[in-house]
């Protein structure tokens, strides 16, 4: 309930009516002495001071009404505001739920390699240890190429240059620098990976020393596609576990409310070892997995 000016001016004239009439009514009555005792002057003068004297406490009073009046219907509009609704009236509980949660895995095989190589050279200078990495990893360059590697799948992703120090004799005097080594490191990416074999043995024998690692891995397009897939099937799952739950609790399932999906990855990386220009052993690449977890809220009624 909200307080008006329209409910206040109501409020003061009802008071005013009441008061209104209480003064007719004495006022009648003074007449009606005055006219049964003859008493016209004295009383009528008495009657009408006290008719004005009435008139100021009724003023007042009424005034005083309508501020009670105006205060209490503001505290009744405050506690109808503030008091909450009854329990089951014009509100709504919160929704049921239960939460589960699906997996599911898919597998495949690799569709890209990712090898790692790199040309380590030393020299008594700067200049001398750059230079012979320069002309190795050219020819390394050209035996990728004559491997039928293209440009756009070379990357280089580590180049460095660090002196070779020696202890000095004297052990409070600081190490002497005896040569540089030069490391120039590129990432192949292979999609053949039936030809990985003879693209290491010609890197190889063109001059590369350090094989720093391969990864069987997914292109973008492949992993995309088993992504979807292992959702579904992670979704499918969820609703079975969901459905189980609701028949052995005996309630009826409406719908999810929310989804959260999840992947993961891992590609297969056989770890950094010594190149050699003998002939590699052939390197499988087995069967990658992804696998698709998700999250879901089913409302029940």
């Amino acid at each position: 309930m909200k307080t008006t000016p329209r409910t206040a001016r109501f409020a003061t004239y009802l008071c005013i009516k009441h008061e209104t009439r209480r003064r007719l009514r004495f006022v009648l009555n003074c007449e009606r002495v005055v006219q049964n005792h003859g008493v016209i002057s004295r009383l009528g003068l008495e009657c009408e001071k006290e008719v004005e004297d009435l008139s100021d406490i009724a003023v007042r009073r009424i005034y005083y009404l309508a501020a009670v009046a105006m205060v209490a219907i503001v505290l009744i509009s405050a506690v109808v505001v503030v008091r909450p609704s009854a329990p089951g009236i014009g509100t709504s509980s919160s929704p049921k739920t239960i939460q589960v949660t699906g997996t599911a895995t898919v597998y495949a095989s690799p569709d890209e390699a990712l090898l790692n190589l790199a040309v380590q050279t030393q020299g008594a200078t700067a200049t001398e240890a750059t230079s012979s990495n320069a002309v190795a990893m050219s020819k390394v360059m050209n035996a990728l190429a004559a491997a039928g590697v293209s440009n756009d799948s070379i990357q280089t992703i580590a180049y460095t240059l660090t002196p070779i120090y020696q202890n000095n004799v004297n052990q409070s005097a600081p190490s002497i620098i005896i040569g540089y080594t030069a490391l120039n490191a590129i990432q192949v990416t292979v999609k053949d990976l039936g030809s990985i074999g003879k693209i290491l043995d010609q890197a190889i024998s063109a001059g590369v020393n350090e094989v720093q690692g391969i990864t069987f891995t997914l292109s973008d397009a492949k992993l995309a596609t088993l992504q979807e897939q292992a959702l579904q099937l992670a979704v499918q799952d969820a609703d079975g576990q969901a459905k189980a739950t609701a028949t052995t609790l005996g309630i009826n399932i409406t719908g999810p409310i929310s989804v959260s999906p999840g992947y993961t990855f891992q590609p297969t990386n056989y770890s950094r070892f010594e190149a050699s220009a003998a002939a590699l052993t052939p390197i499988q690449s087995g069967t990658l997995q992804v696998t698709a977890t998700v999250q879901v809220t089913y409302q029940f009624a």
